[in-house]
């Protein structure tokens, strides 16, 4: 009897400690072992976001690829980047967010929209594992040491709204506009009142402001509004499908003048949707194939190389926001989420394919001028030179 009772406590020693083991295996499985660095990625690949997500999930990829193929992080050091579709959703986000700092992440690329950005932006604050902000636009996102943003604010003062103005209002001599702003998204809210400041200290009287929503798919009141005005130009400060979506609406209903925009309308996908409304629309944009220096050239070839295809903007901004928090890994030398928060917040410039960015309190600024571009009847893109 005694050596039956060894025998099955043995046995239930031995299935206690490989239920342990089996835990330990899945625990790792998700943070790796010490030379590898999860990096989690709560991507908007569908949904209305897709044409901007998708190509930011590719141009992410093609940066960890590099990083891991050139030994960027250091000998046998390597980021697995785990990107989960949240289908524009922000619940999905927080709900990912959350299982990546259970997983050990060091840190995370986040925030496509402004909406994901707000949902899980006190999360990261509290979890204390650091985001890249890939898109996002919301004033006042970036809070060192946990949030950071590579992406250039188009509104700062002086900024790409304000430079744009500028130029084209002088030289297209606008006396008129109509502004279209999606009122439900705070940051094309906050951008409608740089465009408008920026219209009329050049002279140029804001004749009304149509306001939509971001779930609108049907334009044909705003359109027929913003039409009737007959304004010599329209500033669209919407998201891209807004844009593109207004742009058809506004040519159907016989409005043949310029549209202005941002480089959220910088996407073939776009246009194609837009029916070729788009044409006619000019915009800028702080990267785009056939423009920049060496690292731009570099960064088109392999993304021709590994996608079949050139880059727009979004690709960029992946790439870009990637290669941040891997410099933040680099000079962290530690996969531990704190360590990875307190390197990141110590960097105050990066090479990329905008050319050198400055950071300060987390934001990305530049000095260079961006690109002006129009797109053209038959899907292409000119450079406006005024």
């Amino acid at each position: 009897m005694f050596r039956n009772q060894v025998s099955r406590r043995a046995g239930r020693l031995l299935a206690a400690l490989t239920t342990l083991a089996l835990v330990a295996a899945c625990s790792s499985e998700g943070s790796g072992d010490d030379s590898t660095y999860l990096v989690g990625f709560p991507a908007l690949e569908s949904g209305p976001a897709a044409f901007a997500g998708v190509p930011i999930v590719k141009g992410a990829k093609l940066a960890a690829k590099e990083i891991n193929d050139t030994g960027y992080l250091g000998a046998g050091k390597k980021v697995r980047l785990d990107v989960k579709d949240i289908k524009g959703d922000p619940a999905q986000a927080i709900s990912l967010y959350r299982q990546y700092v259970a997983d050990g992440a060091s840190g995370v690329l986040c925030c496509g929209l402004s909406s994901e950005a707000g949902a899980i932006a006190p999360l990261i604050k509290q979890n204390r594992v650091p985001a890249i902000v890939t898109s996002a636009v919301a004033p006042g996102l970036a809070s060192p040491p946990y949030l950071y943003r590579p992406v250039i604010l188009p509104s700062a003062k002086g900024g790409l709204y304000d430079q744009f103005v500028d130029k084209i209002a002088k030289a297209e001599k606008y006396r008129t506009a109509v502004l279209v702003v999606t009122g439900d998204n705070d940051g094309m809210v906050a951008d409608g009142q740089v465009w408008k400041a920026a219209l009329e200290r050049n002279g140029v009287r804001v004749l009304k402001t149509v306001r939509t929503n971001a779930a609108d798919t049907n334009f044909t009141s705003p359109a027929t509004e913003t039409a009737s005005a007959a304004p010599d130009v329209v500033i669209s400060s919407q998201l891209g499908t807004p844009s593109a979506l207004l742009a058809k609406s506004l040519r159907e209903r016989g409005y043949t003048k310029r549209i202005l925009s941002s480089y959220g309308v910088d996407s073939q996908e776009l246009f194609k949707s837009s029916g070729g409304g788009l044409a006619g629309t000019t915009f800028f944009a702080t990267f785009h194939a056939g423009f920049g220096g060496d690292a731009a050239g570099k960064f088109v070839q392999a993304y021709k190389a590994e996608y079949g295809a050139e880059p727009d903007m979004y690709g960029a901004q992946g790439y870009t926001a990637m290669y941040l928090l891997a410099q933040g890994l680099k000079d962290a030398g530690s996969k531990e989420a704190q360590d990875v928060a307190t390197a990141l917040s110590k960097i105050t410039s990066q090479d990329t394919v905008y050319g050198k960015l400055s950071y300060q309190g987390g934001q990305a600024s530049m000095t260079s001028p961006p690109v002006y571009l129009e797109w053209q009847k038959d899907g292409t893109l000119k450079e406006w030179t005024g």
